[in-house]
């Protein structure tokens, strides 16, 4: 969703899933951005795709990472004045 937001914007963040650095760029541009959490969400991007490195979350910090993913993509759809119900 960060990288739909730059994309958007015209701006380019060349290939990386470290959601620290995307929510920077964010931030350079709508310093808004700067109230969003991501959280560790950057570690599931790596961590749970590549079978080296492969790690199960318990449910608990499943759970967490929902609620920071959620918060996320509801702050960016209003950014970008998207409503939920368009996309269906």
């Amino acid at each position: 969703m960060l990288k739909a937001f730059l994309t958007s914007k015209g701006i380019d963040f060349g290939r990386t899933h470290n959601l620290e650095f995307l929510l920077k760029l964010c931030s350079d541009i709508d310093t808004e951005f700067k109230k969003l959490d991501v959280g560790n969400l950057s570690d599931y991007a790596v961590e749970v795709r590549y079978a080296d490195e492969f790690y199960i979350p318990t449910l608990e910090e499943a759970k967490r990472a929902f609620e920071i993913a959620k918060k996320a993509k509801e702050f960016i759809f209003r950014k970008m004045e998207i409503r939920e119900d368009e996309l269906k």
